[in-house]
């Protein structure tokens, strides 16, 4: 073999080497762990919260991933109840929870961020009900059962209903707006308090349009934030999730990941 002929194997066995280094290092920073996990709590609750081919994604998820993001986090998933997620936020055991209506009894144990986005409520009943009026108190008049997610805030007019001696044994708890969905059709309840783009989510996806109708009782918008547990998230991480929310209210950016839903 001639000198030029080994001169040029050792060049190009040089350069796959370099190469392969350098794939190695590119290879180590994708897989570098970030600057921190946040745990996430969530429920099954479309568009906002939900499982798809096994990644947990909606609306909500998708616009905290990208705050995360923003400060170098991962995201990590604990599906719970509402309430056992209210639960560990306090504790601690979790980091964040979505769509949380801004509550003086919250504030003793979570932080809130700047609210993200409205959510209001609209009252479904069956497709057959003839309830035509547009007050929660009418339809409750006729001794009607409404089915509500177990320690959600619905607004100062509902909480005051829901603790009327005379309408507060016709409101009945379930850990999902979609289970609600399913006991009118069961005829356990007559209506569902729900988001409205909850509501028309579910009736879309388990095909309810001639079970289940949207009545003319709206219980008016409120914004909700993302709730952030004092025990775990601290002073300056903090400071950092509620700049990034900031920026992505005043940049339009959640508009966006909403009209992906």
């Amino acid at each position: 073999m001639t000198m030029s002929k080994i001169l040029t194997i050792a060049a190009i066995f040089l350069l796959t080497a370099c190469g392969g280094d350098e794939a190695e290092q590119q290879q180590q920073q994708t897989t570098a762990k970030r600057d921190c996990n946040l745990k996430m709590g969530w429920e099954s609750r479309a568009p906002y919260q939900f499982e798809r081919n096994g990644e947990i994604t909606g609306i909500d998820v998708k616009i905290f991933k990208q705050v995360a993001n923003a400060v170098n986090c991962d995201v990590s998933f604990v599906e719970k109840s509402w309430t056992e997620l209210l639960t560990a936020l306090e504790k601690g055991d979790i980091d964040v929870l979505a769509g949380a209506t801004i509550t003086p009894d919250r504030k003793a144990y979570a932080n809130f961020s700047t609210p993200y986005r409205d959510e209001s409520f609209t009252l479904f009943i069956r497709a057959s009900n003839s309830y035509n009026g547009n007050t929660l108190s009418g339809f409750l008049s006729r001794n009607q059962k409404v089915g509500i997610t177990s320690d959600y805030f619905y607004g100062k007019e509902t909480y005051e209903l829901m603790n009327h001696p005379q309408y507060s044994n016709l409101f009945v708890d379930s850990n999902s707006g979609e289970q609600s969905f399913f006991n009118i059709l069961y005829s356990e309840i007559d209506g569902v308090l729900a988001d409205p783009v909850e509501g028309h989510y579910i009736i879309k996806r388990k095909r309810l349009h001639d079970k289940i109708k949207a009545s003319n009782v709206h219980i008016p918008s409120d914004s909700v934030a993302f709730m952030f547990s004092k025990k775990s998230i601290k002073d300056k991480q903090l400071d950092d999730l509620q700049a990034a929310i900031r920026n992505m209210v005043a940049k339009d950016t959640i508009k966006t990941v909403i009209a992906q839903f």
